[in-house]
């Protein structure tokens, strides 16, 4: 099973890439992958963001990229690049950064110093009908603007005013964009507190710690333990069913399933509860919602 948890597993040393959309933005169709989850956890239809991809003129070959709000820049995995240089004879790139425009369904993209990370797996297979994965799209791009995750009709929106884009009856409440990490407010467990929001991690609802997910377990629910991989790294997830219930821009959701993930390690453990109070929330808590995110006004609005 993979999922990236790039909030607490990838490293934020990497050189910032220069990466922007040129013009007003547009939208652009999800595609999710799927994964099996050991019974009885049903399977995970959404278990990552996907968003197409092409270079130039080469749009007979679309590719993609995991659209990874928990990760600060937008990055491409070494062993897919090398294959795509080679094929499109990049001459702009190195070992370690990439500078190339592309386009993210019919919009353009320019960018410079991508970082270049190292990831498993083979070069690229040139089948059309394969799902290529080459990299990671990073809150980098939508820094500065508005990004609408509509996880009701499985579109993403880019603009740079909000205006058209949600209902008047919509609630904006201000959160944090502190090193590119998206942190809300929250009502959960009967307090105000604050939770990131990855959506890099979508197989998971809700990430806390050991302790909370024991206290809010249903009574005589026996947690499921699976193996998950993190960028590189291999490490056990516990998840295990919850009547709990938070409230986000004045929307009540169910958490449905809360978890902790073994062996994390302290620092990241304090990574997530310094970002957010309460842990971490993935694609799967927001599904059949509108999830809208203002980077140039500072407030986030969320719609059934």
């Amino acid at each position: 099973m993979s999922l990236l948890i790039s909030a607490c597993a990838t490293d934020n040393r990497l050189t910032p890439a220069q990466v922007e959309l040129s013009g007003d933005g547009g939208e652009v169709n999800i595609l999710w992958s799927a994964i099996q989850r050991p019974a009885p956890l049903p399977p995970m239809d959404h278990a990552a963001l996907l968003l197409p991809v092409h270079f130039g003129g080469s749009e007979e070959r679309i590719f993609y990229m995991q659209f990874d709000l928990g990760h600060p820049s937008t990055v491409f995995y070494s062993n897919k690049w090398k294959a795509i240089a080679e094929k499109y004879q990049f001459v702009n790139s190195v070992d370690k950064f990439a500078a190339v425009n592309f386009k993210l369904g019919d919009m353009q993209v320019l960018a410079k110093n991508i970082s270049i990370v190292q990831r498993e797996g083979d070069g690229v297979d040139w089948n059309k009908g394969s799902v290529e994965v080459i990299g990671t799209i990073g809150a980098d791009l939508i820094d500065g603007r508005v990004v609408v995750l509509d996880l009701k009709k499985d579109i993403v929106q880019f603009a740079r005013e909000r205006e058209g884009l949600h209902l008047a009856s919509s609630k904006f409440q201000p959160f944090s964009f502190s090193g590119r990490r998206i942190v809300m407010p929250v009502t959960f467990d009967g307090e105000e507190k604050t939770v990131m929001y990855d959506s890099g991690s979508s197989a998971l609802s809700w990430i806390s710690n050991e302790k909370t997910c024991q206290r809010l377990a249903k009574q005589d629910a026996k947690p499921v333990v699976y193996a998950i991989r993190l960028w590189d790294k291999i490490l056990t997830a516990h998840t295990v069913e919850t009547n709990a219930e938070a409230i986000v821009a004045g929307i009540r959701l169910p958490v449905k399933e809360i978890s902790y993930i073994q062996d994390i390690g302290f620092l990241q453990e304090l990574a997530i509860s310094s970002l957010g109070s309460v842990g971490l929330v993935g694609n799967k808590f927001f599904l059949g919602k509108k999830l809208i995110i203002d980077t140039r006004k500072m407030e986030i609005a969320l719609e059934e």
